[in-house]
């Protein structure tokens, strides 16, 4: 009997530490890079938007992993996934962005982005969400804020934005730095602090979930 009993404590045990150490077990998570391939969103010089989308959302895909969720990326390279000979390419992107997330039924989405203004004076990552997302966005933009010093805040997405309006399933849009101020499109081009990014918005995740 005590063998037995002993054989449970250690099962219970081992499962305590499993999900502390891996808190986003059975959760899917989809990651949205915006743009890509001919698309290169906003662009300075040929620093161009799309890549560094990318660049971040493989950096999120990894740090998601490590606390145990399953990620799937809606592109892993410098594509869009607009349809074949497609008439409005953007559109028909759009779409499929939006049929591929729809059909996974995510847990969360996460749409990755960089913001772009002709006033170079501002920085700093913001969350935007639309719906009933409004927790997700304050719990991610208060663990940006905080860890990288900066003081954005949440923007609601209007109701009439084609893809988001379309999207059934809980997610945020977050432009993670403005490529028009100097130090901040620099820093976004650093691998380091792209790690940086990805590592605070998964580990906010903990907090919402």
């Amino acid at each position: 009997i005590l063998i037995v009993l002993l054989i449970v404590f250690v099962t219970l045990l081992s499962c305590i530490n499993v999900s502390a150490s891996l808190p986003l077990t059975g959760k899917l998570i989809v990651i949205d890079p915006g743009h890509g391939g001919l698309d290169p969103g906003t662009s300075v010089g040929k620093i161009y938007e799309k890549d560094i989308n990318l660049a971040i959302s493989k950096e999120l895909k990894l740090e998601l992993n490590k606390l145990g969720a399953d990620v799937i990326l809606t592109r892993d390279g410098d594509y869009d996934i607009a349809s074949p000979d497609s008439y409005w390419r953007k559109r028909s992107d759009f779409d499929n962005r939006i049929a591929l997330i729809n059909d996974l039924k995510p847990d969360l989405y996460l749409s990755i982005h960089q913001n772009f203004l002709n006033d170079s004076s501002y920085y700093g990552p913001q969350v935007f969400y639309n719906k009933d997302n409004k927790k997700i966005a304050l719990i991610i933009q208060t663990h940006l804020n905080k860890e990288l010093k900066s003081n954005r805040e949440i923007k609601n997405i209007p109701s009439n934005t084609y893809m988001y309006s379309r999207l059934k399933y809980k997610g945020v849009l977050i432009e993670c730095g403005f490529l028009s101020n100097y130090k901040e499109k620099n820093l976004l081009l650093n691998k380091e602090y792209q790690k940086k990014l990805a590592y605070v918005i998964a580990n906010s995740l903990i907090d919402y979930f």
